[in-house]
């Protein structure tokens, strides 16, 4: 199933649930919780675990935008155009640093 049939699903099971009236802050805290799970399941190297969280964290957030008055998907693009052109350098171990947090005197 892809996202533009299930982000309606999701809506209706927390309607269903009555989380979909539930105060952001309990929202909130479900996503802290989602994300210590998902970094257990990725120390620990436990996969089937790690797909569940970051299911599980995805669901979260998407409740969390409606709670708040949040498009998700005008949120998701207005950060893709920030990040699209910007320039910068990747460390070795992966970090992307952005070129106007490099320092210059290097």
């Amino acid at each position: 199933m892809g996202y533009e049939e299930l982000i309606p699903k999701i809506y209706d099971w927390a309607k269903a649930r009555g989380v979909d009236q539930a105060d952001p802050r309990v929202e909130f805290m479900k996503m802290t919780e989602e994300l210590g799970e998902l970094s257990g399941a990725f120390n620990k190297e436990q996969r089937d675990k790690l797909i569940d969280s970051i299911g599980d964290l995805q669901i979260a957030l998407l409740i969390f935008c409606r709670l708040v008055g949040v498009d998700h998907q005008a949120a998701l693009n207005a950060a893709y155009q920030e990040i699209a052109k910007r320039t910068g350098k990747t460390t070795a171990d992966g970090v992307f640093i952005k070129s106007s947090d490099l320092d210059t005197t290097e």
